[in-house]
């Protein structure tokens, strides 16, 4: 299997990363390596905690730089934009965030790294994200983050031929309402937000007036240009000209009026 050396950040971009690698992941970088193949992609890197193993003694000769960078997996919000700033993600040209096997929530905490990208990335666009999830109902959490595709553990190959790609808004919201556990509402954008992007209003927007765990997952448009609905239309959407934000509350039902 191929170990990536412990090298300096590289000062043309990172290529493709995998964010919360470990040993566990090494037959990941063998076959990123094969679909990377000839696709004029030259570099890997490879982001956890511990590497800081010395360079191995041999390597693929394919023309594929493989790096390693270790980084604390205990850093706060602000350290980890930091981090991500320092690396050059906004460069990159596909990020993998992958489940941290040691964690009682993965999904939550491959939120944190997804928020961190995003603000790492400040004005610009970014990389495709690509994010590991554990749990399937945990997918509409990225949704305004960036994130274009989720895929579950062993789907790794479909999803980056594109075979596995999910709309995350609209698979969750069906989901949701199949199953009762979810609900949407259109809600004003709150002053405060009417200059912001999309991304922004998913990152500040957690919780509703009852405390109820509340995510955006889209735009309602003006009446007079349909008032049509739009979820997830990318996260540096202005809101100055929508007309309110799409969101899934989760909780108890509120009782019927009486």
């Amino acid at each position: 299997m191929s170990e990536p050396a412990s090298t300096p950040i590289a000062t043309d971009g990172p290529g493709v990363v995998l964010m919360n690698w470990s040993e566990g992941y090494a037959g990941l970088v063998d076959e990123l390596r094969r679909t990377m193949a000839g696709a004029g992609i030259a570099r890997i890197t490879c982001v956890g905690e511990g590497l800081d193993r010395p360079e191995p003694d041999e390597a693929p000769d394919d023309g594929i730089e493989l790096r390693r960078v270790d980084m604390d997996a205990g850093l706060g919000l602000e350290d980890l934009v930091a981090a991500l700033v320092e690396l050059r993600v906004v460069d990159a040209h596909a990020v993998i965030v992958l489940p941290r096997s040691e964690a009682s929530d993965p999904d939550s905490l491959s939120r944190l790294t997804c928020t961190a990208i995003r603000r790492a990335c400040g004005s610009r666009t970014g990389p495709n994200v690509l994010v590991e999830v554990e749990d399937p109902e945990a997918a509409f959490e990225f949704v305004g983050l960036g994130v274009a595709t989720v895929f579950y553990s062993g789907h790794l190959r479909a999803a980056l031929l594109g075979q596995a790609s999910v709309d995350l808004g609209v698979f969750q919201f069906i989901i949701g309402l199949l199953r009762g556990r979810h609900r949407m509402r259109t809600i004003a954008v709150p002053p405060a937000l009417r200059d912001s992007t999309f991304a922004e209003a998913a990152m500040e927007l957690e919780l509703d007036e009852r405390g109820r765990p509340m995510t955006v997952i889209g735009v309602a448009r003006p009446a007079e240009e349909g008032g049509r609905v739009i979820t997830n239309p990318g996260p540096q959407t202005p809101l100055r000209d929508v007309a309110g934000l799409v969101v899934l509350i989760s909780g108890e039902q509120e009782p019927d009026a009486r």
